[in-house]
């Protein structure tokens, strides 16, 4: 499931051999929102997850799958509102046929979520 242009949008993006930096803005009328709450929208964990898998998978530029997940902190809560453009930095490192990949969501005032994980 594509996330991208339905509950995010890349506005930029800086890259630089196996790390890039996606500028992307959270997209407040996405569905998901719906459920994750009515009137006081949340971003939920798992679509920053598949947001942090759909900008590894435009850095390596082949389709990748969620092997392990060794570390996935939320740090803050995210919202549409409260932080409405966010970075997404990702940095992938090839081994053994799959990518050990470290990412954050942040903006200038905070990380939103940390993570370390193996795409294949």
């Amino acid at each position: 499931m594509f996330l991208e242009n339905k509950f995010y949008k890349i506005l930029k993006e800086d890259k630089q051999d196996m790390s890039a930096t996606y500028r992307v803005s959270i997209l407040p009328d996405c569905n998901v929102y719906d459920g994750h709450f009515p009137g006081d929208p949340v971003c939920p964990g798992v679509c920053n997850i598949e947001t942090i898998k759909e900008c590894a998978i435009r850095l390596v530029g082949k389709n990748l799958r969620i092997q392990s997940i060794k570390q996935c902190r939320l740090t803050a809560i995210a919202t549409p509102t409260v932080c409405p453009e966010v970075n997404v930095t990702v940095s992938a490192t090839p081994k053994d046929n799959v990518y050990i990949v470290l990412a954050t969501i942040a903006d200038e005032k905070q990380t939103y979520m940390e993570f370390k994980g193996t795409l294949g």
